[in-house]
């Protein structure tokens, strides 16, 4: 007896993937220990929004800045310069290396106590509502502390939250606890924490998932673990592929371990079902070949849709987005093959228990049929209905980027933010760089006709209702008086400019004043409340429509062509949720077009002896129109699960983020799966003369298990993850599971009731009566 290839070769397999196991686990510890998450990074330099900051960085610094305040901090606690004093010490971070940290420290009586001297000499009140907004509240006592970020600090962001924390365990009255804490350092470090916080543990619980699922599908211990094993080896193979490619994981790419899991568990699941039938109709001799070359073309088109699917994610200019789409697409590729050479050899030599092969009874599916078929036009009705009220909600869907859509209402993170935004001011920065020219044209223009264009742009951002709090050159000169004629006035004026002269360094030390060979920068610096939900994009709309006019009456007046830079946290987070819309239309709408094609060509592939016995331009015609109608009605279940979930996510106010905006593009290409394999047992009734009612049967007996089956491994596997704390990474389980149970609804009741319907004929064969009749002139000559 001549032993199959499987057989023979078995532990060549094996020993492959023994030799490949220590680098591939190793390489997955390594990826999950390098990661970043920052808004920042997320959009291309090619993004205007990108390009500005990067300006802005370059003339001024970077926005990495930590607000830190407790209970009780005010003007006169001496707790303040004390924590202040520790922080502005350079750090040892190991390997006998001493880093600055902090750029620059700011504290409310240190700024307070300037205003208060030479030359300003404000009074205590005047310089406290100088401060008010940024370093102290609207009672003008409360203030907080200021920390701007280094590269070296950014680099070691969890190093400098817990020597902040050990600074304030280190002076009396003041403990790591009382600390709160905000700002894009805090951000990311809280994004990293809420991402990997019982991450192990979710995984844990999908694998207890996997195994009782596949104990309770296959009745065999043995198989269980066949199964089992070879998804878990596929789960660290896809994170040892970003380590090994130079990638970084980030809190979205957290999710490709358990969904190529997931999805190798519905590989196994069906190439274990193949083999066992295949086993129970033909004798277990040769009977993992046999179900190899069955379950090759399914399974492949299967992994090819789900490919696609994830894939269409990489013309996303998001980058979290991108890199979870190339990745996952090229683990699923390479744990598909992973899983046709593994499990099969695995099958191969370890016996199973004989309750394995057990054949399944099919009469549960009658109650369903019956169902559906009473029931087609209500469904039909209803479905029609549900898809009209889903599109008007996809059209109210709004997305979201900022720091509160991360995190529950109840996250210590959004507790500081709301807690420093009520007790100090607004922490998302909107800054106005005011470009001056410096050419024939403005040489006469004085730092007085500047700041006073400063002074105006300030002054509109003030007034607007969004805006808490703006911060420039103003807070730091005299105020200023109306242009005059008067001798007196002229004096005064030209005394303020020489005053002004000799500020301009300090200006400069504060962050708010550059000047270049060809052009002078004034900063103006406004705050937003990051907990208001506010509309960014039309924010800086109403910004840009209040400032544009003061630079376009003060070019007539000296001071040239003045041009408004408009950067920092607002429009970032305006672009990256515009661009979110965008790439939800964009990776579906490939998505959809993709697999469409594919379910086309399937459909053509199929009717191939038709073609070859049809006469007649017209009747070929009207075979393919028939079969690419086919193809298009058969993504309805597809398509339909999607825009259900994402609608009812818009009805009911629920905001786009990054982990939802994957989600329709994912179902799609692993729903399509379902559908594949009952259309195809569909056609294969109606080809051996079966009528719609009992083709329909047929493919209900057929895969209707396995389709629940495989439903529930990827569904309930991802579902372990919604307890996460991190909102993306909940909101993509939940939103994957509920897609996926609505697809094999979908699948199970609306595509039946679809093949019953009148439009189910472009389904079946041309019959060869058919076929004569329309041979010379068409169908219905």
């Amino acid at each position: 007896m001549k032993l199959s290839f499987y057989t023979r070769h078995s532990l060549v397999v094996f020993a492959c993937f023994l030799f490949v196991t220590p680098w591939i686990v190793t390489s997955a510890r390594l990826a999950l220990q390098q990661s970043s998450n920052r808004v920042a990074d997320w959009l291309p330099v090619s993004f205007d929004a990108t390009q500005r900051l990067r300006w802005f960085q370059q003339h001024f610094s970077a926005d990495d800045l930590l607000m830190i305040s407790w209970e009780g901090c005010d003007l006169e606690d001496p707790r303040l310069p004390q924590l202040a004093a520790r922080l502005r010490a350079p750090v040892d971070i190991g390997n006998q290396r001493q880093v600055k940290l902090s750029r620059q420290i700011i504290t409310g009586p240190e700024v307070l106590e300037q205003l208060q001297g030479e030359p300003l000499l404000l009074s205590r009140r005047a310089a406290q509502l100088r401060l008010r907004g940024w370093l102290t509240g609207d009672e003008l006592e409360s203030t907080c502390l200021v920390l701007l970020v280094t590269p070296e600090g950014w680099k070691n962001r969890h190093f400098l939250i817990e020597h902040i924390r050990d600074c304030a365990d280190q002076i009396e009255g003041l403990a790591r606890k009382s600390l709160r804490m905000a700002g894009t350092a805090m951000d990311s470090v809280a994004i990293d924490y809420a991402s990997e916080k019982h991450l192990q543990w979710m995984m844990l619980g999908s694998f207890a998932v996997g195994c009782l699922l596949l104990a309770f599908l296959f009745k065999s211990v043995v198989l269980t673990g066949m199964v089992f094993f070879t998804a878990l080896f596929c789960q660290q193979l896809s994170m040892a592929l970003v380590h090994s490619t130079g990638g970084h994981m980030d809190s979205v790419m957290l999710m490709i371990p358990s969904l190529i899991y997931v999805l190798s568990i519905s590989t196994g699941v069906h190439l274990a079902h193949y083999y066992l039938s295949a086993a129970r109709d033909e004798g277990i001799e040769h009977a993992v070949e046999r179900a190899v070359k069955k379950a090759l073309l399914p399974c492949g088109l299967a992994t090819l849709t789900t490919m696609i699917g994830l894939g269409s994610l990489t013309v996303s200019l998001l980058k979290p987005v991108s890199n979870f789409g190339g990745y996952a697409a090229m683990g699923v590729l390479l744990a598909s093959v992973s899983v046709f050479f593994l499990l099969p050899s695995l099958l191969a030599s370890i016996p199973i228990s004989q309750q394995a092969y057990a054949r399944k009874s099919s009469d549960r599916w009658d109650r369903l049929l019956t169902f559906v078929s009473t029931w087609s036009t209500p469904i039909l009705l209803a479905t029609t209905v549900v898809f009209g009220a889903s599109l008007w909600g996809v059209f109210h869907f709004r997305s979201s980027a900022c720091v509160h859509a991360f995190f529950a209402p109840d996250a210590p993170i959004i507790q500081d933010y709301d807690w420093l935004e009520e007790r100090i001011g607004p922490l998302v920065p909107l800054e106005v760089v005011l470009r001056f020219p410096l050419d024939e044209e403005t040489i006469a223009a004085s730092p007085l006709d500047r700041l006073r264009v400063v002074g105006a742009v300030h002054g509109v951002l003030a007034e607007n209702e969004s805006v808490g709090a703006v911060v420039s050159a103003l807070n730091f000169s005299r105020q200023i008086r109306h242009r005059g004629t008067g001798i007196l006035q002229v004096s005064r004026e030209a005394l303020f400019n020489q005053q002004l002269g000799r500020n301009l360094e300090t200006f400069r030390t504060m962050g708010f004043f550059r000047k270049t060979p060809t052009e002078q920068l004034w900063r103006v610096s406004s705050r937003a409340f990051a907990g208001h939900g506010l509309n960014y994009s039309m924010l800086l709309q109403e910004l840009q429509a209040a400032v544009d006019p003061i630079l376009e009456r003060n070019r007539q007046r000296g001071l040239g062509e003045i041009e408004a830079v408009y950067c920092g946290g607002v429009p970032l987070v305006q672009q990256a949720q515009s661009q979110m819309l965008v790439d939800l239309a964009n990776s579906f709408g490939l998505a959809f077009a993709l697999i469409a094609a594919i379910m086309i060509a399937i459909q053509l592939a199929g009717s191939s002896e038709e073609f070859a016995v049809t006469r007649g331009w017209k009747a070929t015609g009207w075979l393919i129109l028939r079969r690419v109608t086919a193809g298009l009605i058969s993504m309805i279940p597809n398509v339909f699960p999607c825009l259900l979930v994402l609608g009812a996510m818009g009805l009911a106010g629920i905001k786009l983020e990054i982990g939802s905006l994957m989600t329709a593009s994912v179902a799609l290409g692993i729903a399509v799966d379902d559908t594949l394999h009952f259309i195809t047992w569909f056609r294969r009734g109606l080809a051996r003369g079966d009528s719609q009612f009992a083709a329909i049967r047929f493919a209900y007996a057929s895969c209707g298990v396995a389709m629940i089956q495989t439903t529930l491994a990827c569904g309930l596997g991802l579902l372990t993850f919604a307890m996460s704390d991190f909102i993306p990474i909940a909101r993509f389980a939940w939103v994957m599971f509920a897609m996926l149970s609505s697809a094999v609804v979908a699948d199970l009741v609306v595509l039946p009731a679809v093949l019953l319907s009148p439009l189910g004929v472009v389904f079946e064969p041309l019959a060869p009566v058919e076929r004569e009749r329309t041979g010379g002139q068409g169908p219905g000559a």
